[in-house]
């Protein structure tokens, strides 16, 4: 949001979904995000915008991140952790992992694709192979050399890896900024009608 205003002089619209699993059920807590290539003006007029400085989001989204964590936590937590902040900081000199592919295709088949992934529970049905009353099996994809394995754990750790992703309660895991916030909502319809009326016209 920032960049956009400072730099591009727009208001662009963001959706976000906080998944804190991995695939193995594990607790590895990342952001999804969908950011539009331009944004509304002041006058409320859309204006394209097809750059992003990933280098700068990285190291902004390391800053953020190390700030809200010495936030949340007590004087002396805050002392106990401040090692390993400052380690986390020093071992990752380009900032935190962002992962930003440019997307080509059917946009409206990624839509769909990208609102049920960033909607989706953190075990799939289709992915559990097996139950016996005291473990389960499941399937899951191995990021670091691509392959589908399995794994089989007791139901007591099945258990535990599933419950801490459940959110508390009234958390909400799907935000939106921007141009698509309920206090702009009015303001983008407006311009998206404005626009389909001047395509019509030419």
């Amino acid at each position: 949001m920032d960049f956009f205003k400072k730099k591009a002089k727009v208001t662009p619209g963001i959706i976000s979904g906080l998944h804190t699993f991995g695939s193995r059920v594990n607790f590895n807590p990342h952001v999804h995000m969908l950011v539009t290539m331009g944004g509304l003006t002041k006058k409320g007029e859309w204006k394209q915008y097809d750059y992003l400085p990933f280098e700068m989001l990285r190291k902004q989204w390391q800053t953020v991140v190390l700030k809200f964590i010495r936030r949340g936590v007590s004087e002396k937590e805050k002392k106990r952790i401040q090692p390993r902040l400052q380690q986390a900081f020093h071992n990752n000199g380009k900032g935190f992992y962002v992962h930003a592919p440019k997307q080509e295709g059917n946009v409206k088949e990624q839509l769909r694709y990208i609102g049920r992934y960033i909607r989706r529970p953190a075990i799939g049905l289709n992915r559990i192979e097996a139950y016996d009353g005291q473990k389960v099996t499941f399937t899951y994809h191995d990021k670091t050399d691509g392959k589908e394995k399995r794994e089989t754990i007791s139901v007591e750790e099945f258990i535990s890896r599933l419950i801490r992703h459940i959110p508390d309660e009234q958390f909400k895991t799907i935000r939106h900024y921007g141009m698509y916030s309920r206090r702009c909502k009015g303001l983008s319809k407006k311009s998206y009608v404005n626009g389909n009326r001047k395509r019509n016209a030419g």
